[in-house]
């Protein structure tokens, strides 16, 4: 059996790398535009459609987003890997100072939003526009729980069916200390291969499927 390793615990979080550089969007009081790369983001909710963002306590982004409640999630592409290093910022060890508007500094786009202030980058392939719901305090960053209240994307971003083409768009995974990959390759489950070698072992074992459970067959095709 392979040996295991301990990891020091304040090197822990690194166990849940790669994953996805967002840049989010937020203006401050007199509308002055912040840009800041995260990767403490994820989906918590799909009725209503909700998300969470960990957002480190010193910097612009949870100001601004006390002040506004609002921000925008932009998902960029590997083809702006160094853009989305410049909007790094602090956390890069490349400050930019405060008031100066970090997507102008790496040449990117702003473009209106449909529902809130801050803008979409232009050149990400898919956005999230969010409206605050609370404001944590959970150590040394805030999570902010936020409603999506609109979401768009570039053509070809998603296929017919709506399912997310990221063999196109390639968007860009942080594994830490500039390092970053993407997905080059897709890997489709047989589902109903699994789904035969459950019902097997189950019946093997005389367990017996309750009815409620049998619903949830839907959920692999979603």
């Amino acid at each position: 059996m392979e040996s295991k390793h301990d990891l020091s615990l304040d090197k822990s979080h690194r166990v849940l790398s790669p994953r996805i550089a967002y840049v989010v969007t937020t203006v401050d009081e007199d509308g002055r535009v912040n840009a800041g790369v995260f990767s403490n983001l994820t989906s918590v909710s799909t009725d209503p459609e909700r998300l969470v963002l960990g957002v480190y306590k010193p910097w612009d982004t949870i100001r601004n987003i006390e002040q506004t409640k609002e921000f925008v999630v932009n998902v960029p592409s590997k083809n702006l890997a160094d853009k989305v290093w410049i909007c790094g910022d602090k956390y890069a060890g490349n400050p930019i100072p405060q008031g100066i508007d970090e997507l102008q500094v790496a040449g990117l786009t702003e473009i209106p939003s449909t529902k809130v202030r801050p803008p979409r980058i232009a050149e990400c392939p898919a956005h999230l526009e969010c409206a605050v719901v609370w404001i944590k305090d959970v150590g040394d960053h805030c999570l902010v729980l936020a409603d999506i209240v609109a979401a768009s994307y570039s053509e070809g971003a998603f296929d017919a069916e709506l399912m997310p083409n990221v063999l196109q768009t390639q968007p860009l995974f942080e594994i830490g200390r500039g390092m970053f990959t993407y997905p080059k390759h897709g890997i489709e489950i047989d589902r109903e291969k699994a789904r035969e070698h459950v019902d097997s072992w189950l019946k093997k074992h005389n367990v017996e499927m309750p009815a409620a459970l049998k619903q949830y067959g839907k959920f692999s095709k979603e």
